[in-house]
């Protein structure tokens, strides 16, 4: 049953009057526990479960997301399809440095990420691995359990520059004599444990991912990048998720997947497929399509089905359409996000609103008719659809 389940820990970062600052976002694995056996995998399940499927808007909002970050990771082009400003992306005293990772993380400095260092220190081995990154960094995190606090008074103090943040903080006191040495923020049990998020899980199929990911590798025609999309019905969820998470203004006003996967771009497509390929890589779960993956493909189906029954010469637009109309019902459905906060955002044409809303037009009445199926209330259906010279037949030779 765990599997079915997404696992995310959240613990807020507060500032010296205990106002939010920002969200520290930790791995859990399919169990709910803290264990680690890739640090890549972790970072990207991270991202995946936080942009793909929780949503920035309900899990952060406005306020900064530290991210754990793994070095390897820094070496792809992944971090670009991120915004900037919306996350911080945290350093480990275990990474393992090198001239490639230092270059990335010079690199994304210049373009305006922002860093932090993670479990910072006065040890003489730390000061030799990153030091040559203090120029790069914006906040450096101590855990007050492994720092002496008194090196703050008789040793330089190289972090003088950085906003510093005490983590770990269990007691009162511990808060009030980091706050006397300068420190801004604060995060530990004191103020507030780690929250566990708990979400059911929509994941695609491993080869699905991979399979699209081969295409885009072998420039295919964004035709046969859309027809793929719409195979996958779980992919389309996820991106659009992400999009709304971290690029909305790619989503205002599309009307079809093909408007959506062009303004993101087969670049930025291809670092946020090899982002879920990361997140899967070395689970041990078995790579089922769920039931609720089930479920979505066959809403989708059965419209664009209904659709064909009562338009035989159905235009590839109106294919779209009733495709688009399916995945905004499955968001509201699967996703828990609110059909008026869609909508808010997209800024659909009155023919998508309408079949929406009301259920009118005819994209309105195969929405409500595929509802009604769902139900298997199939009388129904055709009495809805029976306007349009459908029979209780038509609608019942439809076979998933």
């Amino acid at each position: 049953m765990m599997h079915n389940n997404l696992f995310l820990a959240r613990q807020p970062i507060l500032d010296r009057a205990e106002n939010l600052f920002g969200y520290e976002f930790l791995y859990r694995n399919t169990y709910g526990e803290c264990v680690i056996d890739d640090p890549r995998h972790a970072t990207a399940s991270v991202l995946v479960n936080l942009l793909n499927q929780i949503g920035a808007s309900s899990s952060f909002g406005d306020t900064p997301a530290f991210i754990n970050t793994d070095g390897p990771l820094l070496l792809t082009d992944i971090l670009r399809t991120l915004p900037k400003d919306k996350f911080v992306f945290e350093l480990s005293s275990s990474m393992k440095m090198n001239s490639r990772i230092h270059e990335a993380i010079r690199y994304y400095h210049s373009i305006g990420y922002r860093f932090a260092l993670d479990n910072a220190s006065f040890h003489p081995d730390y000061f030799e691995t990153f030091s040559p990154l203090f120029p790069f960094i914006e906040f450096a995190k101590f855990d007050v359990n492994q720092t002496d606090i008194e090196q703050f008074n008789y040793l330089p103090n190289p972090y003088g520059k950085m906003k510093l943040i005490a983590q770990k903080v269990e007691f009162y006191e511990m808060a009030e004599a980091y706050d006397a040495l300068g420190f801004e923020y604060f995060q530990g049990f004191y103020f507030a444990r780690a929250h566990l998020i708990t979400q059911r899980r929509i994941d695609p199929q491993y080869a699905d991912v991979m399979h699209l990911f081969s295409l885009l590798q072998n420039d295919a025609s964004i035709e046969e990048i859309c027809d793929t999309f719409k195979q996958q019905s779980i992919l389309s969820l996820q991106l659009f998720q992400f999009l709304r998470s971290v690029h909305p203004e790619h989503i205002e006003g599309i009307v079809s997947i093909r408007e959506m996967i062009e303004r993101f771009g087969k670049n930025s497509l291809m670092q946020w497929l090899l982002l879920l390929i990361y997140s899967k890589s070395g689970t041990k779960a078995l790579d089922e399509k769920n039931s609720h993956a089930v479920f979505a493909q066959c809403r989708i189906d059965r419209m664009v089905f209904l659709l064909k029954k009562i338009l035989p010469d159905v235009t590839e637009r109106e294919t779209d359409h009733i495709y688009f109309i399916a995945m905004l019902s499955l968001l509201e459905g699967l996703m828990n996000i609110p059909m008026e906060s869609l909508l808010q955002i997209l800024h659909p044409t009155q023919e998508i609103e309408d079949a929406l809303i009301t259920h009118t037009g005819v994209l309105g009445r195969v929405y409500a008719a595929s509802l009604k199926m769902e139900s298997s209330d199939v009388s129904g259906a055709a009495i809805l659809l029976k306007s349009y010279g459908i029979t209780l037949d038509d609608i019942s030779s439809w076979r998933p």
